[in-house]
């Protein structure tokens, strides 16, 4: 069963700033990659419900090749935007011990990025453009 980005989004933010006087389990490093991990995922499932209203196939195609194809059915801007946020929340994802995690203030503002890209999420399902 997945969950609704919305729901992905609400998860984060917990994780983000959890609430005052509760001590978290995780360490900020981990929380921020966790977060991370959760605005990703509600990035992608949000994609996922958008190709299903337009062509089911695609839910299985590549996330740069959903963003790509993207641009048909909204002006570029979204799909640009969409495309760089998942891929910076990709990069903070991908654990190496040689790099710091991401900071709270990146989180914070691809909490803000991700919130915003799924409020532009278009639900028609014609094409834009020729």
């Amino acid at each position: 069963m997945t969950r609704s980005a919305r729901a992905l989004v609400a998860s984060a933010d917990q994780l983000i700033a959890p609430p005052p006087g509760a001590t978290p389990p995780l360490t900020p490093g981990l929380r921020a990659r966790a977060a991370a991990a959760l605005l990703q995922q509600a990035l992608d499932e949000a994609m996922d419900d958008f190709w299903r209203g337009v062509s089911p196939g695609m839910v299985h195609a590549a996330p740069r090749t959903k963003a790509l194809c993207l641009d048909r059915y909204v002006s570029p801007s979204p799909a640009r935007q969409w495309y760089a946020v998942r891929s910076a929340l990709s990069a903070a994802c991908h654990h190496h011990t040689y790099e710091l995690p991401p900071t709270p203030a990146e989180v914070k503002a691809w909490h803000a990025a991700v919130t915003d890209l799924l409020q532009a999420m278009p639900s028609g399902t014609s094409p834009t453009g020729p």
